[in-house]
């Protein structure tokens, strides 16, 4: 019987309580819904050079320079390609562009490059981060966009992280809806093998849970 219990209490467990992401999501509707507009699409940059310290130290010694990105950590060879095929993804899907916004740092303007040349910064979504931005960001994540389009967003880990308690890696897109009571709900997490998947339909995208204090945090 203990045994048994067991066994019920498992299969009836959240899926973050054992340890897994949330369930991945219908594919098809995902994009259907991509492609009538309405949501809000957060770009965390693509894959970069390993110059995290390089940067601290910049910043440490107050030289690092949002204008200058030999000050900063850049995009790699490789996150160049992500960039490119995440814009060919958007083309493809037929996934309306609304407005853009993104931070200053070099990596998320040229990450936004390879979408459009029209990009409104923002100093929410710059770092450093800080409280102040955190609930301005949540306030843009919450705001319809215009009607037939979606916001687009290219910024950083842990601003995200910050304003929502989502975790992230390098390259991965998150999709939430707006103009909840509570706040915008995040309906789906892209990472870069799920375009296959949500193109042909499949389930995919699993939407992060929420981080809640396990692990280090991420880093911008």
């Amino acid at each position: 019987m203990r045994i048994k219990a067991l066994l019920l209490a498992a299969v009836f467990m959240p899926w973050s309580a054992l340890g897994q992401s949330k369930p991945p999501v219908d594919g098809a509707q995902l994009l259907a819904e991509l492609r009538r507009g309405g949501t809000i699409l957060y770009f965390r940059h693509t894959s970069t050079l390993p110059e995290h310290e390089h940067e601290a130290k910049m910043r440490r010694a107050g030289l690092l320079d949002i204008a200058d990105c030999a000050t900063q950590r850049n995009l790699s060879e490789r996150g160049y390609k992500e960039a490119r095929v995440q814009a060919q993804w958007i083309a493809r899907l037929g996934i309306p562009m609304g407005e853009v916004l993104a931070s200053r740092y070099c990596r998320t303007r040229v990450h936004a490059s390879f979408f459009t040349g029209s990009v409104t910064f923002n100093d929410a979504l710059t770092p450093e981060r800080n409280a102040e931005k955190a609930a301005e960001l949540k306030r843009l994540l919450n705001r319809p966009p215009a009607p037939g389009g979606n916001t687009f967003m290219f910024a950083h880990g842990g601003i995200l992280w910050q304003a929502t308690d989502y975790d992230s890696v390098e390259s991965e897109l998150f999709v939430f809806r707006p103009g909840g009571t509570g706040g915008a709900e995040l309906i789906a997490s892209v990472k870069m093998p799920d375009w296959d998947a949500l193109e042909a339909g499949k389930p995919c995208c699993a939407p992060r849970d929420f981080w809640s204090g396990k692990g280090t945090p991420p880093v911008e």
